[in-house]
């Protein structure tokens, strides 16, 4: 299917606009000169006679009568249009002021749409040409000689040099080993640093924020005080680049950022940070430090951190905030247990269940009462993980006085895995209970038999 072309477009829709314009015109001078005209032909007219005057009459506006028709070809316009001006009402001169700003805008406007993507069409193209340049240049850098002189064409004119450091750095990012520390002091012999720490200073997030990801790509560590001033700027995005390019940028500490960021750390933040810790392989022994972080999300953060890598020496820490006035923080706490798989916990997790039942007071807090059922199901899914025949008397109490769907399921496919006493317990259960229990415990069977 053939796309429609904009520009013909938009002069179709110019045409159209001025023809209104100019019927509109016309229309109200018409209007005007028949209205002007009418009364004083009525006053003047006799009903039994008429004056005719044989002497010929002179043109209208016309100041010499004696003038040949081809004379006045050349002004008689102008004049007839400067007399019905002159002649025509307040309402119909402000029109016609409208409607010549009208014209005159749209003219203007359609000839800077016409300059306008003239310049960006050559713009790129020329981009596109210095782009395919550049590519074969640094190939032509990574494959020849390491005393080679190489010069890059038109690297000095700044369009050129943005262009070459997106092409160097998309070049680094998918180059290990020599080939990308070559290119790595090449950015450094042509001090395109400088051009990334100026993006820091800009006004612009996005220019910002693309200076963050240069620095952190090619590794400058002189960059880290400019970048660290962002870590809790208000544009959400600036503080996530800032943060993935600290993570990178320090390597002492590369998560030392951590104790000053005073905003909520989001998912999605967690989630970058995390593959870049990945990513560049960084190794951080301890999460302990930031548990006792002021900031809930960050304790959150790096309490999962530590069930992720296994950090057992962190259980101690991790237990303590099973406490937690957070129910958000005790949920986390929970689920890095059982990351641990440490059967010691059960007596624990069997504490929160019952701490975290729902709260009477707060029937009118939603949230809050969702919090406790998410963490009591927290706990029985990680009661799943290290539970004995000796955990059924707990899960007895769970089946009798837990009202969840969810809760209800996970407990009685764990129970029903117990052996010996776990299906026998169940058929026990089932004996008064409620309607929609005893669905939830047959159809565990079911799925067992299956």
């Amino acid at each position: 299917m053939k796309k429609p072309n904009t520009m013909t477009a938009g002069i179709k829709t110019i045409r159209v606009v001025f023809t209104i314009l100019g019927f509109l015109l016309v229309s109200m001078l018409s209007f005007e000169a028949s209205g002007a005209n009418a009364p004083e032909a009525i006053v003047n007219a006799s009903p039994s006679s008429v004056e005719i005057s044989e002497s010929p009459t002179p043109p209208y506006g016309s100041s010499n009568p004696s003038l040949k028709p081809t004379e006045l070809s050349a002004n008689g316009t102008w004049e007839w249009f400067v007399n019905r001006y002159r002649q025509a009402s307040l309402k119909v001169k402000i029109l016609l002021v409208i409607v010549i700003y009208l014209i005159i805008s749209l003219t203007l406007l359609f000839l800077f749409i016409i300059i306008n993507r003239t310049i960006k069409s050559r713009e790129r193209r020329q981009a596109k040409e210095i782009k395919e340049i550049y590519q074969d240049e640094l190939t032509g850098f990574l494959f020849g000689e390491d005393n080679q002189t190489f010069e890059f064409t038109g690297i000095n004119h700044n369009v050129n040099r943005e262009i070459f450091i997106d092409e160097l750095i998309s070049l680094h990012n998918n180059l290990y080993g020599e080939a990308a520390n070559r290119l790595r002091d090449l950015y450094f012999n042509l001090e395109l640093y400088k051009d990334s720490l100026q993006k820091v200073s800009s006004g612009k997030w996005n220019v910002k924020a693309k200076g963050f990801r240069e620095l952190a790509q090619m590794d400058v560590k002189d960059a880290n005080r400019h970048i660290a001033k962002f870590i809790n700027s208000k544009n959400k995005i600036l503080r996530m680049e800032s943060q993935v390019a600290l993570v990178k940028l320090n390597e002492e500490d590369p998560l030392g950022y951590l104790d000053e960021l005073k905003y909520k750390l989001t998912e999605w933040e967690q989630i970058n940070i995390l593959n870049s810790l990945s990513y560049h392989q960084i190794n951080i022994e301890s999460f302990d430090r930031w548990m006792d972080s002021s900031n809930d999300s960050v304790v959150i953060f790096v309490t999962k951190l530590a069930g992720l890598y296994k950090q057992l020496q962190s259980w101690p820490r991790v237990l303590e905030l099973l406490n937690h006035k957070n129910p958000e923080v005790r949920r986390a706490a929970v689920k890095t247990l059982d990351m641990f798989e440490v059967s010691e916990n059960a007596s624990l997790l069997k504490e929160v269940y019952f701490k975290d039942q729902p709260v009477e007071e707060k029937e009118d807090d939603v949230f809050y009462n969702l919090h406790l059922d998410r963490n009591r199901l927290a706990v029985i899914e990680a009661m799943g993980t290290i539970a004995t025949p000796d955990d059924l008397p707990f899960f007895e109490q769970v089946l009798r006085i837990e009202k969840n769907f969810d809760i209800l399921k996970k407990t009685t496919a764990i129970v029903h895995d117990l052996d010996p006493g776990g299906p026998e317990l169940l058929n026990r259960v089932m004996t008064g209970s409620t309607d929609d229990l005893k669905k939830i415990i047959e159809n565990a069977k079911q799925i067992a038999v299956q």
